[in-house]
């Protein structure tokens, strides 16, 4: 008489026939810029995996275009940043808050604008064109405060009190326009100092001016590509592929 076999433990893992259970694929790797599949070969740009075809494009833009158009647009983008930082700058002021950390946003705006109107270049010349324009910039901002100090000078405050007051004799009325020419001109000439004056004077504020000036330097410094390659993927390896030998390269 045979024994019974008695039935598996309800721990031990069971054969499934009735349904198919699949493993998940493992993602393809992919090229940065273009998204799609790299098949087999492929770069290393900025540590960046990069397909042949976008290599090249990437190569090609560093290395061509006109000098002048470039410096151009440059000129054109940092110029236009540097009128909207000096607009924020005074706005801000118009609180009645003094907050000289805008001037390094300033800086921050020109740099970037200068450097994508490199064609995302950079390089001495453009560094030194963001170090201007955000000099520039700071300076504007804080003319209307020189503007208006031109014009509440003396003589003017002199004026307003003897005209409110009954027993002073009549004085004069100073030439208005005269005086408001005269405030213009002297905030016009005295604009590009004003940073180096405030400086002196506050020099917490210099100090601010001054990483505004090398934010502006340092978004503006030239580009450079480090291409490393041609590597091929590990699945084109196995199939007994040789792999080219490792080259490695710096552009820009």
């Amino acid at each position: 008489m045979t024994q019974p076999v008695p039935p598996p433990a309800s721990d031990e893992a069971s054969l499934q026939f009735d349904r198919a259970e699949f493993t998940e694929a493992p993602p393809a790797t992919k090229c940065t810029v273009c998204q799609c599949a790299i098949r087999s070969v492929y770069y290393e740009v900025n540590q960046r995996l990069l397909c042949p075809a976008c290599r090249e494009e990437v190569e090609e833009a560093m290395k061509g275009g006109s000098k002048s158009k470039r410096a151009l647009t440059a000129s054109m983008y940092g110029f236009g940043a540097g009128i909207a930082g000096a607009l924020v700058y005074w706005v801000v002021s118009l609180t009645g808050y003094n907050i000289g950390l805008i001037a390094i946003l300033v800086g921050w705006m020109v740099g970037t604008a200068v450097f994508k109107g490199s064609e995302s270049r950079g390089g001495r010349g453009y560094q030194a064109l963001a170090v201007v324009l955000t000099y520039l910039a700071v300076g504007a901002s804080l003319s209307p405060d020189l503007y208006k100090a031109m014009k509440e000078r003396s003589d003017f405050q002199d004026f307003h009190a003897a005209s409110h007051s009954l027993d002073s004799e009549p004085v004069e009325p100073p030439d208005e326009v005269a005086q408001t020419i005269a405030a213009v001109a002297t905030t016009v000439v005295l604009t590009p100092a004003l940073p180096v004056l405030v400086g002196i004077e506050q020099p917490m504020s210099g100090l601010i001016y001054g990483f505004a000036l090398f934010e502006a330097w340092r978004r503006t410094k030239r580009a450079e590509l480090n291409i490393a390659g041609p590597f091929k993927l590990a699945e084109a390896q196995a199939e007994g592929e040789a792999a080219p030998a490792e080259q490695e390269r710096s552009v820009g």
